[in-house]
Order: structure tokens, then C-alpha cells, then sequence
């Protein structure tokens, strides 16, 4: 048997061979990351976004920022105004994108049954479906193609998060002084290990306010990958940065996701700015900041 010190020996030797080996890897992988260009972390407006993912093993692929201008956002817009008549119809043309079928409007009120009708106008004008009105229903026949049918399915909700988010930041900043920049729409690769896959992730949503970063993905329906969402809250809400799931399924039950963020759209708004408001306190306030789920 050998002496103990012998063994000592040999540890420490392997253990100072390996620190070396782990320098060298660390250099290789900065010489092979100054080969792939990075115009997003050149970029102004994207450097600190670069950054942010960076430090958390990822690089940006491909980001959408600035005005927000297709014609989605504004149909988005128009569903969230009259949400408690129009995501009903939303959603039942989801399930019956490809037949026929009549809508019952037997039941609400004649402000809603021109909500649903002015909607169908706009669909119409935009070819996505043909449709005829009597006293107690509509008779629609869906026409959707391609993005058309990704939108009524659920891309919807996504526009509709970032048309809540827009007039939350808006106002919040506005009153604290704060500059904040919007993200949509991101595609992100891992830094290590390089896989095969062209993007091996994608954001709906980031929000950059002072020097935080605010992570927001959203679900429309009541089905939902838990273990994806839990697996980038992990990952991205690190005490000082957030991460947001958010459903458009008000009847969903928080509590399975503590101690995680779940927003729902009815109460994104109010949601939202109650967690700014812990991380941004006004002078007046305790400046103590939590990063407890929004209640």
C-alpha cells in the first residue's frame, strides 16, 4: 500500500495538470468565438442584450426591436379591447379553422354582437374568412392560410402580451424616469455546447429597463410545458433579472407554478407593474427588493 503522502502527491499533480487544461479550453473557446461575428453585440441597441444572454451561455441569432408596425399587432389589439366577446370567437375559429360553422350569439348583448361583427369585417377585408349575420348567430366560413392559421391559433396572445407590456413600460417609466427598449421574436444559440440545430432557442418577449432584463414567454391556451417554462425560469430569473409566463387562460391555477412568475393577460397590466414597482421603488419607498412571485 502506498504511503499517504505518495497519494497527496499524486492528487495535487493532477489536479494542478487539469486547472491547466481547463485554462487551455477556456482560451480555445474564446479563439474559436472571436471567428464568428457577432453584430449584436457590436450593435448599440443590442450590445447589453448580447451581454445578458452571454452570461447565460447564449448568443443571438436574430432579434426583432423598434416600432412594431404589421398589421397582426393591430388585429391583436383589436381582441384584447373587446377580449371577453372576441377570444371566445378566436377561439372556436381555432377549432374549426378548416370547415364551416355557425357561431351562437344568441346569448350576448347587441355591443358585443357588433364587436364580433366589426371583427369579421376586418378578417373579411383581409380574405381570412367570408362570413353572413341573422338575429342569432354568424354563419362563418374560414379561409385561412399559412401565418393566417398561426395567428388564430395562438400567435394572437403573443401580439397581445407585447400590446399589455408596451402600455405597462410606457407608463411605468414615464413616472420613474426610466429608459427601457423592447425585444420580440428572439432566436438564440447555445455558446457551448455547438449543436447542430440552426437556433436552439427561442424568446417571444424581452424587456430591457435600466439595468434589468425582463424574459416573457406566453401560452394561449390551458396547456402548458411546464417543465420548459421551469427549466428558463431557472435559467434566466436569477435574483436580479425575471422570467414571465404568461396565459391567456384566466381560470389557470397559479399556484403550480410558485415559486415562479405566471401572469395572466386580464391582469398583466397590474401584474406586471406591481413586480416593477419592488424592483424600481420610488425614492419614498423602502428600497428593499424581493423576488417573491407577483401576487
Amino acid at each position: 500500500m502506498r504511503a499517504i503522502e505518495e497519494i497527496q502527491k499524486e492528487i495535487a499533480h493532477i489536479e494542478f495538470t487539469r486547472s491547466l487544461l481547463d485554462a487551455r479550453l477556456t482560451a480555445l473557446k474564446d479563439e474559436r468565438d472571436q471567428h464568428r461575428e457577432d453584430e449584436h453585440a457590436k450593435a448599440t441597441i443590442t450590445k447589453r442584450l448580447a451581454e445578458f444572454f452571454k452570461a447565460h451561455g447564449l448568443y443571438i441569432v436574430d432579434v426583432n426591436h423598434g416600432e412594431r408596425t404589421e398589421s397582426h399587432y393591430d388585429l391583436a389589439k383589436q381582441i384584447w379591447r373587446s377580449h371577453k366577446v372576441l377570444i371566445p370567437f378566436v377561439k372556436c375559429l381555432s377549432n374549426n379553422m378548416t370547415k364551416s360553422f355557425s357561431y351562437d350569439t344568441s346569448k350576448v348583448t347587441l355591443a358585443q354582437k357588433n364587436d364580433i361583427r366589426n371583427f369579421c369585417h376586418v378578417l373579411a377585408n383581409k380574405n381570412w374568412l367570408s362570413f353572413t349575420q341573422s338575429d342569432k348567430s354568424f354563419e362563418i366560413v374560414p379561409l385561412l392560410q399559412g401565418e393566417q392559421r398561426y395567428f388564430i391559433q395562438g400567435i394572437w396572445a403573443e401580439e397581445v402580451t407585447l400590446y399589455l407590456i408596451v402600455k405597462a413600460l410606457n407608463d411605468f417609466t414615464k413616472k420613474r424616469r426610466l429608459k427601457h427598449k423592447l425585444f420580440w421574436d428572439l432566436k438564440l444559440k447555445q455558446i457551448d455546447p455547438i449543436t447542430a440545430k440552426p437556433v436552439d432557442m427561442q424568446l417571444d418577449l424581452v424587456a430591457q429597463v435600466g439595468d434589468r432584463f425582463y424574459v416573457f414567454e406566453t401560452k394561449a391556451g390551458a396547456i402548458l410545458s411546464i417543465h420548459k417554462w421551469v427549466d428558463r425560469a431557472r435559467l434566466f430569473d436569477d435574483g436580479k433579472n425575471r422570467f414571465f409566463t404568461c396565459t391567456a387562460d384566466e381560470n389557470l391555477n397559479r399556484k403550480m407554478f410558485e415559486p415562479f412568475r405566471l401572469l395572466t393577460l386580464a391582469k398583466l397590466e397590474q401584474q406586471l407593474t406591481s413586480s416593477l414597482q419592488r424592483d424600481f421603488p420610488s425614492p419614498a419607498a423602502d428600497t428593499t427588493t424581493t423576488g417573491g412571485p407577483i401576487s
